[in-house]
């Protein structure tokens, strides 16, 4: 019996453990989305109208750089015969990806100012995000 007893505390003490961080951070996701909801139900028409004229046009006149940066990225996969020159080309990608963001992020919010809207909030970086690719930086 002990074997029993002790082969359930081994199994069932990581799942409620597991269990109780996934629903700590739903409830923080939870909470961040429905703050975000309640900020697009106090737009107005006009203002939605507005803020979806500018991410349509920022978005047709960014089109060309996004499709460099994809082909500069398949370019740099391609040539790369190093585990090392892979994860720079991977780098280099979200160098170009985050910068883009940020752009996006300066037109919008300079349109929601013109709106008298709040502007968006700086996004958090996920600390400790894991790597599914198995390669690590030194």
């Amino acid at each position: 019996m002990a074997l029993t007893h002790r082969w359930r505390q081994v199994v069932l003490i990581p799942c409620i453990a597991l269990t109780a961080a996934a629903l700590q951070q739903s409830v923080g996701l939870a909470e961040s989305s429905t703050g975000r909801r309640m900020l697009k139900a106090t737009l107005s028409e006009s203002q939605k109208q507005q803020l979806f004229e500018a991410r349509r046009s920022w978005m047709l006149s960014t089109y060309d750089q996004r499709l460099a940066l994809l082909q500069s990225g398949q370019s740099c996969l391609k040539q790369a015969a190093t585990p090392e020159a892979f994860l720079g080309c991977k780098q280099q990608q979200q160098q170009g990806r985050r910068q883009l963001r940020e752009q996006g992020r300066r037109v919008m919010n300079a349109e929601r100012r013109q709106l008298g809207l709040p502007v968006l909030p700086e996004p958090r970086h996920q600390k400790g995000r894991s790597r599914g690719n198995g390669l690590q930086e030194s």
